[in-house]
C-alpha cells in the first residue's frame, strides 16, 4: 500500500496558465503534449449558456430601462459580492512521492483523470467550463474552473452566481466563521478524492483534521510565514509614514519661496520724523505674527523629527524580525526535508521487510528503551 497526501485548493484561477496560453518558466515545454484537456468553454459563452435565459425573463420584468442588465457577464464581473469563476487545483503527493518522471507518475495521473471524471456529477451545481490535467510541470495536479450557480432565486435573476447557494443546494452548511459552507465542501472533495485513491491502493497519509497533516515542524513554519506577511505589511506601512515625515520634515527645514509670505513680513519703512516708539507699535503685530509662527515651525519640526526617529527605530526593529523569523523558516525547512527523507526510509523499510515485521522490531526497541530508562532512573 502507498501513502501520499493531498492537497486541494480553492482560488481565483488564471484560465490563460491552465490552457498554456502563455507559458511560465516551471513548465516543460516538451511534456506539454502530455496534459490532458477536459473542458475549454470561452467564459463568455459560459455565461450565455447558463444565464441567457434567466436574464431574458429578469429584463422583460423591468419596467424602467435602467434595471435591465445588458450583459450578466459584465454585471458580475463589476460586481463586489462575487467572483466571475473559481478555480480548485488538486494534486496527489509531491514531486517526490508522485511526481512527473518518478514511478508513481502514472498512478497520478489516473487517480486525478478518475476524481476530475466523477467531480461534475457530484457538484451539479458547479458549472466547469475549463479543466486541464498537467503533467508538464514538477507534479501532476488538476485545474478545475467552475461557475458556482443557484436556480429558483427569489432576488435578481432566477438563475444566478453564487456560490454559497450552490454549496447549500449540495447539502453544504455553515456551522460559523470557523466551519463554512465552503471548508465543508473542500473537506467532502478531500475525502472523495482520497477514496479514488484507496481504489489505487494509495492510502491518505495522516487522514484526518487538517491541522494534523501539518507535522510541529510545518506547523512552526506556517506560523513564521504568516507572521513574516504581516511583519512586510507593517514595514510597508511604516515606510510610507517615513516617506510622508521625510517629506514635512524637509519642507519645515527648507521652505521655498512665497511671495504671499514675502509681502506679509516685510518691514515698512519708517517715516519722516518718526519716532522710534510710533515704529516700534507698527511693526509690533507684524513682530508678535512672525514670531509665533517660528515658534509653530520648531515645535513641529522636533515632533516630526522625534516621529521620524521612532518610526525609523520601529522599521528597523521589524527588518531585523523578519530576517530571523526567514532565517528560521529555513532551518525548520531543512528539517522537514529531511524528516520526509527519513519518512521515505521507513516506507522502504516496511515495502522490503513488511508491516507486520517492522512493527515488530519497533515494539521490541520501545521495550528496550523503556527498561533502559527504568534502569537507569533505579542506579541514580
Amino acid at each position: 500500500m502507498e501513502y501520499s497526501s493531498i492537497s486541494i485548493e480553492l482560488g481565483k484561477g488564471v484560465i490563460n496558465h491552465n490552457n498554456r496560453k502563455f507559458i511560465a518558466e516551471n513548465v516543460d515545454r516538451e511534456k506539454t503534449k502530455n496534459n490532458i484537456e477536459y473542458k475549454n468553454i470561452p467564459i463568455e459563452e459560459a455565461y450565455h449558456i447558463l444565464f441567457d435565459d434567466a436574464l431574458q425573463r429578469y429584463n422583460d420584468k423591468q419596467t424602467r430601462k435602467s434595471r435591465r442588465i445588458p450583459s450578466y457577464y459584465e454585471h458580475i464581473k463589476n460586481s463586489k459580492q462575487e467572483n466571475l469563476f473559481y478555480e480548485i487545483i488538486v494534486q496527489v503527493g509531491n514531486r517526490d512521492d508522485m511526481g512527473v518522471g518518478t514511478e508513481n507518475e502514472e498512478l497520478a495521473k489516473r487517480i486525478l483523470d478518475r476524481y476530475m471524471k466523477e467531480f461534475e456529477e457530484r457538484n451539479p451545481y458547479l458549472f466547469v467550463f475549463n479543466a486541464h490535467l498537467h503533467m508538464d510541470e514538477a507534479t501532476p495536479h488538476l485545474h478545475i474552473d467552475f461557475i458556482p450557480f443557484t436556480t429558483e432565486s427569489d432576488r435578481g435573476l432566477d438563475t444566478r452566481v453564487s456560490l454559497k447557494q450552490a454549496l447549500l443546494n449540495e447539502g453544504f452548511y455553515s456551522l460559523g466563521k470557523s466551519d463554512t459552507e465552503t471548508m465543508a465542501w473542500m473537506r467532502n472533495e478531500k475525502e472523495e478524492l482520497s477514496a479514488v485513491m484507496k481504489r489505487n491502493e494509495v492510502e491518505w497519509e495522516n487522514q484526518g483534521n487538517d491541522r494534523d497533516h501539518l507535522s510541529v515542524l510545518e506547523f512552526k513554519k506556517e506560523q513564521r510565514s504568516k507572521e513574516v506577511e504581516e511583519l512586510e505589511a507593517q514595514v510597508s506601512t511604516l515606510e510610507s509614514k517615513f516617506k510622508n515625515l521625510t517629506t514635512a520634515i524637509e519642507t519645515v527645514t527648507a521652505p521655498k519661496y512665497n511671495k504671499e509670505f514675502e509681502e506679509e513680513f516685510v518691514l515698512p519703512e519708517p517715516q519722516r520724523m518718526e519716532t522710534a516708539k510710533n515704529y516700534k507699535g507698527r511693526i509690533e503685530e507684524m513682530f508678535n505674527k512672525l514670531k509665533s509662527l517660528v515658534k509653530y515651525a520648531l515645535v513641529k519640526y522636533f515632533d516630526l523629527k522625534n516621529d521620524y526617529h521612532e518610526l525609523y527605530n520601529e522599521k528597523q526593529m521589524l527588518s531585523h524580525r523578519i530576517y530571523k523569523l526567514d532565517e528560521s523558516n529555513k532551518e525548520y525547512q531543512n528539517k522537514n526535508n529531511e524528516l520526509r527523507k527519513q519518512l521515505r526510509d521507513y516506507r522502504m523499510l516496511r515495502k522490503v521487510l513488511g508491516s507486520k515485521e517492522v512493527d515488530h522490531i519497533l515494539e521490541e526497541a520501545k521495550r528496550s528503551h523503556k527498561r533502559r530508562n527504568y534502569e537507569w532512573e533505579n542506579t541514580r
